[in-house]
């Protein structure tokens, strides 16, 4: 297919070899600030000098770890792959970020794939495909790629110049946004690309910990360019969202950031402080809406997370005359576990608990 109409070949060969120059290619922050136009007069950028500095200090953080990784490779020492996770209140501008990421690494990494989830098919469809979309229509290249309701991929005649010039595989070039089932996590797997992998979740702490479990076996190959991005507002406070900020075993292979949203130029305090005003600044709406922290208290869950922590932190204070006391937790046939634990005292840990699985009521009567 010819290119598209008022396309200069020369124009586009310049534009071509300096996006897969190390100055953009190796810099997602300055390839940010040279695709899109900012400030240009009669664009929807018309007002805005270039990325809020979160965003500014988050692609300046990719382009570090690239280059790191590439001189790693140069020396062969072990490559590390990018996992940063994003805790934030309400409107900093992730589906944005999330944008320029996606087109960065298809503008120069040919071949590369890109993975998209969220944590459900209309956030998927309606906002974030929808953000994606939009910055690609602003981006001086973004007549290289076509748009459909859940995939980005190269237009005909830029997919057969890769092909016939560059030589380059084609098959697995593309952005999907990819729908997922709690039930069926395998049918989420698949994606590998040694031309650059990327998955991207949106609004992940909806996201259950079994497609986290299947997307981390899609960056076993050992090359540079593997990234694993992940924002949300923490609006649980169980889950693998979660886990990356809380449990020590899983949050020491992600880099982390919580985003306080009144810190974020371009948003409106007024919002920010209303929710504040009506629910104050310890409660759990203001914690996840505006502060970017997890609730301390789950929709189902009955004792609030900071008096458990609390709990687990003291002291144990033995009393050898004080009652003991039994607590029953019934599950009978569910995923969670029967548990017995005793208490005496303050003391609940000194006696180990009893735990059953599978187990009717009949039995634990007995």
């Amino acid at each position: 297919m010819a290119r598209p109409p008022r396309i200069n070949p020369k124009d586009e060969k310049a534009l071509f070899t300096e996006l897969l120059s190390p100055q953009y290619a190796d810099d997602p922050y300055a390839f940010v600030l040279f695709c899109y136009p900012w400030g240009v007069r009669n664009t929807p950028l018309e007002d805005y000098k270039g990325p809020r500095e979160w965003q500014k200090e988050y692609l300046q953080e990719v382009g570090e770890h690239l280059r790191s990784q590439k001189a790693n490779k140069e020396i062969e020492f072990p490559l590390e792959m990018w996992r940063k996770a994003t805790s934030s209140g309400r409107g900093p501008g992730k589906s944005a970020l999330v944008s320029w990421l996606v087109h960065w690494l298809m503008s120069t990494r040919l071949g590369s794939t890109t993975i998209v989830a969220a944590n459900t098919e209309a956030q998927l469809k309606s906002r974030t495909f929808a953000e994606i979309k939009k910055w690609l229509t602003l981006a001086i290249n973004g007549h290289w790629f076509e748009a459909s309701v859940l995939t980005i991929k190269p237009q005909p005649w830029f997919d057969q110049i890769l092909k016939d010039q560059l030589k380059v595989d084609t098959g697995y070039y593309y952005a999907q946004g990819q729908l997922w089932s709690e039930e069926n996590p395998d049918a989420f797997a698949g994606a590998h690309n040694p031309l650059g992998m990327q998955v991207i979740f949106d609004e992940a702490s909806g996201i259950p910990a079994p497609i986290w479990t299947v997307t981390s076996g899609f960056f076993t190959e050992p090359v540079v360019d593997r990234y694993w991005h992940v924002f949300s507002n923490p609006r649980r406070n169980s889950g693998a969202f979660f886990d990356v900020f809380h449990n020590p075993d899983v949050s020491k292979q992600w880099r982390h950031r919580t985003i306080d949203s009144r810190t974020v130029e371009g948003t409106d305090r007024a919002t920010y402080d209303a929710i504040i005003a009506e629910h104050g600044i310890d409660s759990d709406e203001a914690r996840v809406e505006v502060l970017g922290q997890f609730p301390k208290q789950g929709d189902k869950q009955f004792i609030a997370n900071d008096i458990v922590y609390g709990a687990q932190a003291r002291e144990v204070v033995e009393d050898m005359y004080a009652p003991l006391i039994m607590g029953v937790d019934l599950a009978r046939f569910g995923n969670d576990q029967s548990v017995i634990r005793f208490r005496q005292g303050r003391d609940a840990r000194s006696i180990p608990p009893l735990v059953f699985k599978k187990r009717d009521n009949t039995f634990m009567a007995n």
